[in-house]
């Protein structure tokens, strides 16, 4: 249970509010966030589209009707591509390439969501903790009252939890929004357990490495169509005056003169899949130094972090040994409040930067069941 402080009232409760860890608000995200679902129906529908590209080339029936006497007859010709020339595997091929890529950008949509979800979760997780601290600092003082003035910084650390509410009402708005929850809803957040390193799932994709192998199956289409087919024909005659002829036939298609527009589409390809390993490697190198920098800035946060927590367990330890007046008893309350605060700042600016190097990582994407990223 979480206290406001909030001007002339000591403290109010936060009744019949939900608790959550920073893993539930992550999986709630994951798989109630209107974002997500339209995801997972994006990516289903890749699937769909996929599955009627990888088929069979679709059978052509032609039909001629006799119009009038003397006509060339009736006619009906029904023709089935075998695709000898590899076209439905290379076709089967451009859809897998296109489903992952899709894939792809549908994880990097649900790391984004996730760590908006994570920022949100610490940010609003560091305003409670901070009203904590005001409340208790604010009940220190009112055992100190009878014994010396603490009108002036109770009146400043009321002053102070004021605004600290209203910074946490907005965190919460904002946590509330991604949670899919009323914005005034109240909401206890437990403190925030870091994720374990987990290996790469098996079904993540990386979106540079799918526009390649999609770019590559592209290839390989136009390349087959370039090759001859053979195409199985059943044809049925019937001319005036004759009886009906069936028929059947083997019939081979030769790509006629295209003027060099083929190759020309060929090479261009060509050029996009040399362009785009070349961006693949530029790529790589800035996401090397963007995790670098990331984890360096979390190891600062994480030494000034404790450099915090010693100074509060110095004070701590102090306050325990401190007999003196009550004047003395004030400034220490005092100093053990800010010690607690700029303790609290580090913690929130530690989680910061631990949430920018997962980000990086989608370290959030691997703890939830990301069903909308699933083959």
């Amino acid at each position: 249970m979480i206290r406001f402080v909030l001007g002339a009232m000591a403290c109010v409760a936060v009744a019949h509010a939900d608790t959550i860890t920073l893993t539930d608000a992550l999986q709630r995200v994951a798989q109630n966030h209107p974002l997500a679902r339209a995801v997972a129906l994006e990516l289903e529908a890749t699937r769909w589209r996929g599955r009627a590209e990888a088929a069979f080339a679709p059978m052509s029936v032609y039909l001629a009707p006799m119009i009038s006497d003397g006509g060339s007859g009736e006619e009906l010709i029904v023709q089935q591509p075998l695709e000898l020339n590899g076209g439905q595997r290379a076709r089967a091929a451009l859809s897998h390439a296109r489903c992952q890529l899709h894939r792809a950008e549908a994880q990097r949509a649900l790391n984004d969501l996730l760590t908006q979800t994570a920022e949100a979760f610490v940010d609003a997780y560091a305003y409670q903790r901070r009203l904590e601290a005001v409340a208790h600092y604010v009940q220190t003082l009112d055992a100190l009252q009878p014994r010396v003035a603490v009108h002036a910084p109770r009146e400043a650390a009321l002053t102070q939890a004021t605004e600290l509410r209203l910074a946490h009402r907005r965190a919460l708005y904002r946590l509330n929004a991604l949670l899919q929850r009323p914005l005034d809803a109240p909401l206890v957040l437990l403190p925030v357990q870091e994720l374990p390193d987990m290996p790469t799932a098996d079904d993540a994709v990386d979106a540079d490495a799918a526009q390649l192998a999609l770019l590559q199956a592209e290839l390989r289409l136009m390349r087959a169509q370039l090759l001859p087919d053979v195409v199985l024909q059943a044809r049925v005659e019937k001319f005036a005056g004759n009886a009906t002829r069936p028929a059947y036939a083997l019939v081979l298609e030769f790509p006629l003169i295209d003027y060099g527009a083929r190759r020309a589409e060929i090479r261009a390809q060509q050029l996009l899949i040399q362009a785009q390993e070349l961006r693949m490697e530029a790529a790589r190198l800035q996401a090397q130094a963007e995790q670098r920098a990331a984890e360096d800035a979390y190891r600062l946060a994480q030494a000034r972090l404790v450099q915090a927590q010693r100074r509060l367990d110095t004070l701590t330890a102090a306050g325990a040994r401190l007999v003196a007046s009550d004047a003395d008893a004030l400034e220490h309350a005092t100093d053990l409040w800010r010690a607690r605060m700029e303790l609290i700042d580090a913690e929130h600016r530690a989680l910061r930067a631990w949430v920018a190097w997962k980000s990086i990582d989608e370290a959030f994407l691997k703890e939830v069941k990301a069903y909308a990223t699933r083959p």
